[in-house]
């Protein structure tokens, strides 16, 4: 029975140690934690619940699973609520989010979107015009935008990472372009959603995310966009450890990995904080990315030029932070059935109101804290670079009680309206609040962050290694390797982990089924388009849009429209016939007069 030391502890280690020992490995996982889940896992307030009740629910932040989450989504479904029962599993502990909301710092307290179906590449667009004329945004600025949004879709994947992986997605979609109204949306969602600046993030990853985001608001049903109806640990982490256990599985909390050892051409063993080395046939490293940097030798790095070029890489340039902070409140603020976002706060702020999803656990203030919280807001803070409203500092800046000030005052801002009927929060329903534990104050301002997220800049993918290195008993397992998913997130996490299993079984030349690998999906009426423009990028030119000189989303419709019926592109026959697609774009070419 091989044998497999992992370190890391997180979504991407408890994945890996799943599929190993389902397949008979031997498997040790440790950890620097005394806790299980990396930065998945719940934060009870240490002390805060008596008579009973469980401690008060703090996080590194919310969580959400939208549609296109399938790798973490499997792993639930294979893991009993309940250990040693077959059924239910924890999947069935994630509710439904049936709304979502944007707040704005104006008169208004906030706008609810609803989803609708989408078909065809003009019925994106009537969704996105829907979507903007609903925020009273500029008819050329809302055009422009969707123009790009149907370019970046109808963009082959080698476009994507030839062209569009060595931009930013402020350059791809014209940010300088826009209104300043416009320019303030298109900074804040991505920040608001996965931790990025346009400015900074690459177009492929920011784009690709963003068409899956965009996809899951257009779809209809209850599985585009879960949260989970209970703290993380309690309602996932725990049950999972158990299930591993059960397994087999070994845990070994609370011990730093120091150093991994070379010999031979091989990892020879793992060493540790309290002194102890461990052997093992197999290593795999999920750890986050500055602590796999940190373990990064020249002794490893000579055997790996991936690994090489992960150890020459500037970390701090590779990471930003998106962190949690919950408020507890006297009353239930429910909002709405799903998460609100916030384009107008510096910092960059999204939320979701938890108890509305929490109800089958009982009620919140019978079940938490000292029977006073009646209520949960809980914040990602996005943005932590710049000047707050309230405290005129970076969050970096900041300490705790300023942070939590500034983050109060951002969301009464937005959610709170004029008139005294309008008053959605007030200083009188906070309780106390909880600010993540991962950033250390230890050493005074800025604090120490160990859980930073990778946020794709242009041309990072060539910094990112494969979950298999060239050293043929050690994997990687973490959101920054390689991945379709391509996000720091637990999606990420868990098929980074996949891999690095799927490369153990055939080193070990197992017989066992390989774990499940889903790529991303996007619509299939996209992939005639994405063939015609594979063979724009192959002889040289620019997409097809750029190439006829369109400026608005109506007129790229049109020609969609136009082409498809002229072409018959879009019959599946005729777009896998190579050399029609071809002969397509070459006398496309001829007619524009183009070499």
């Amino acid at each position: 029975m091989p044998s497999v030391i992992v370190v890391g502890g997180g979504v991407a280690g408890l994945t890996v140690a799943h599929e190993l020992v389902e397949r008979g490995f031997e498997v040790q996982v440790f950890d620097t934690r005394t806790t299980w889940g990396g930065k998945a896992r719940s934060q009870p307030v240490a002390g805060t619940g008596t008579n009973g009740r469980r401690d008060l629910p703090g996080e590194h932040g919310f969580r959400f699973y939208p549609r296109f989450y399938r790798h973490v989504i499997d792993m639930m479904q294979r893991t009993p609520a309940v250990p040693g029962a077959a059924t239910p599993s924890v999947e069935q502990h994630l509710k439904a989010t049936t709304e979502s909301a944007i707040a704005l710092i104006d008169e208004d307290t906030w706008y609810r979107f609803s989803r609708r179906k989408l078909d065809k590449p003009y019925d994106v667009l009537e969704a996105l015009e829907l979507f903007f004329q609903k925020l009273d945004f500029d008819k050329a600025d809302s055009s422009l935008y969707s123009l790009k949004i149907l370019q970046f879709l109808s963009s082959s994947e080698a476009r994507r990472f030839g062209q569009y992986e060595r931009m930013s997605w402020w350059d791809f979609a014209q940010g300088d372009l826009y209104s300043p109204k416009f320019q303030r949306q298109l900074r804040a969602v991505p920040r608001t959603m996965v931790a990025m600046d346009p400015q900074r993030g690459s177009a492929r990853t920011i784009g690709a995310i963003s068409m899956q985001l965009i996809l899951d608001f257009a779809q209809s049903g209850v599985n585009n966009d879960r949260t989970m109806g209970g703290p993380t640990s309690q309602m996932w982490l725990e049950p999972w450890l158990a299930h591993l256990r059960g397994l087999g599985v070994q845990f070994h909390a609370g011990v730093p990995c120091t150093g991994l050892d070379v010999a031979g051409g091989r990892i020879a063993g793992v060493r540790f904080a309290n002194g102890e080395s461990r052997t093992a046939d197999h290593y795999v490293l999920a750890v986050p990315l500055e602590a796999a940097h940190a373990l990064m030798t020249p002794e490893l790095a000579a055997m790996d030029p991936a690994l090489a070029r992960l150890r020459a890489a500037d970390v701090e340039q590779l990471v930003s932070w998106m962190v949690g902070i919950q408020f507890f409140l006297y009353e239930d603020v429910p909002l709405v059935r799903g998460h609100t976002f916030y384009p107008d706060s510096p910092w960059a702020l999204t939320s979701i109101s938890q108890p509305q999803f929490w109800r089958e656990l009982g009620l919140f203030r019978r079940v938490f804290g000292d029977g006073q919280v009646g209520g949960l807001l809980s914040i990602d803070v996005s943005d932590w670079n710049t000047p707050g409203t309230f405290v005129p500092k970076r969050a970096k800046d900041c300490t705790p009680e300023e942070i939590k000030t500034e983050v109060w005052g951002q969301l009464k801002a937005a959610l709170n309206g004029l008139d005294p009927d309008e008053q959605v929060l007030t200083d009188e329903l906070l309780h106390s609040f909880h600010l993540d534990a991962d950033l250390d104050y230890g050493g005074g301002l800025p604090p120490r962050n160990s859980s930073g997220l990778l946020v794709h800049p242009p041309g990072s993918w060539e910094v990112r290694p494969e979950a298999a290195s060239a050293i043929p008993n050690l994997c990687l397992a973490g959101d920054y390797v390689r991945t379709h998913t391509d996000l720091a997130s637990m999606e990420g996490a868990c098929e980074a982990g996949r891999r690095a299993v799927n490369a153990i079984l055939d080193r070990t030349q197992s017989q066992s089924r390989r774990a499940l690998i889903w790529p991303l999906e996007e619509p299939a009426w996209v992939e005639p388009w994405k063939r015609l423009d594979a063979a724009l990028y192959q002889r040289g030119r620019p997409h097809l849009f750029e190439l006829l000189g369109l400026r608005t989303a109506v007129q790229a419709s049109d020609v969609l429209r136009r082409f498809a019926a002229l072409t018959g592109l879009t019959d599946v026959d005729d777009w896998l016939d190579q050399f029609r697609v071809s002969s397509m774009v070459d006398a496309l070419l001829e007619r524009l007069g183009i070499d």
